[in-house]
C-alpha cells in the first residue's frame, strides 16, 4: 500500500480521507512533532443536539476501541524528544492511559474546564464540565514557554455553531500547540473530525497532516480552512 492522494493539501495542510490505521503505517518514520487528537472515546455517544437543520449522528468506530491499535503507530510517526496529546472521556481514562502508557512515557494530564457541561442525567449525576487529555511522551520532551498549570479554563463551542458533535475550540488547540511545539512542527490529527486542529494550525502559520474516515466532515474541515477570515480571539 502507498499513500493515497490528499483529499486537501494547501498551504501546508494535508487532508487524508480514510481509516487513519491504513494511512499512518504510510507515514515517514519520524516525522511528526506534535500529535493533538481527539478520537472516538469507545462510548457509542450520541449528541442531544437537534435544530431545524442539524441533527448529527453518532461517531463512526465509536462503539469500540479501535483506538488502541494506533497508538503504536502514532509512536512510531512521532519524532524522538515530543510529545501526543490525547483527549479521552472520564468514562475510560483508566483504560486509555493503561494503553497509552505501553508505548509513551506519561506525564501529565490537561483537565479542560469547559464552562458547563451537557444535559445529562439531572437527577443522578453532577454535570461533566470538563474533559482530559492526557500528554505522552517520547524521550526527553520539554515544553516550550514557560511553565502553566494543567486546569485550562476555556469557553466550549456554543452547541448551534458546532459542525461536529465532539468540537472543541480553536483556542484550546491553539493553545496547546503553542505550548507542545516549536513554531516549525508539524502536527498530526489522525482522528480530525470537522477539522479543529488544522484550523489551529494554520491561525499559527504551523503544518499539519489531518486524517479523516468520514468524507463529510473532511468537506466541512476543508471549508473552513477555505474561509478567507478565520477568526480567534
Amino acid at each position: 500500500m502507498s499513500l493515497p492522494k490528499p483529499y486537501y493539501e494547501e498551504d501546508g495542510i494535508r487532508i487524508f480521507l480514510g481509516d487513519c490505521r491504513e494511512i499512518l503505517p504510510e507515514l515517514k518514520d519520524e516525522s511528526i512533532d506534535l500529535i493533538l487528537t481527539d478520537p472516538p472515546y469507545g462510548i457509542g455517544y450520541q449528541s442531544n443536539m437537534r435544530t431545524a437543520t442539524k441533527k448529527f449522528n453518532k461517531i463512526t468506530n465509536d462503539d469500540n476501541n479501535t483506538r488502541f491499535s494506533a497508538y503504536p503507530l502514532l509512536y512510531r510517526l512521532l519524532k524522538n524528544n515530543s510529545c501526543g496529546v490525547f483527549f479521552c472521556s472520564f468514562k475510560n481514562y483508566a483504560v486509555d492511559y493503561l494503553e497509552l502508557n505501553k508505548v509513551f512515557d506519561i506525564k501529565n494530564c490537561i483537565v479542560w474546564d469547559k464552562g458547563g457541561g451537557g444535559i445529562g442525567d439531572l437527577k443522578h449525576t453532577l454535570s461533566t464540565d470538563y474533559e482530559l487529555a492526557i500528554i505522552g511522551h517520547k524521550g526527553n520532551f520539554e515544553i516550550v514557554g514557560k511553565r502553566i498549570g494543567s486546569v485550562w479554563e476555556i469557553p466550549k463551542v456554543f452547541p448551534s455553531d458546532m459542525t461536529h458533535p465532539t468540537e472543541k475550540p480553536a483556542e484550546l488547540f491553539t493553545k496547546m500547540i503553542n505550548v507542545f511545539a516549536t513554531s516549525d512542527c508539524l502536527v498530526l490529527d489522525p482522528y480530525m473530525g470537522s477539522g479543529t486542529t488544522l484550523v489551529a494550525a494554520k491561525l499559527l502559520g504551523r503544518r499539519a497532516i489531518g486524517i479523516e474516515i468520514s468524507e463529510e466532515y473532511c468537506a466541512i474541515a476543508v471549508d473552513r480552512l477555505r474561509q478567507e477570515v478565520l477568526k480567534f480571539d
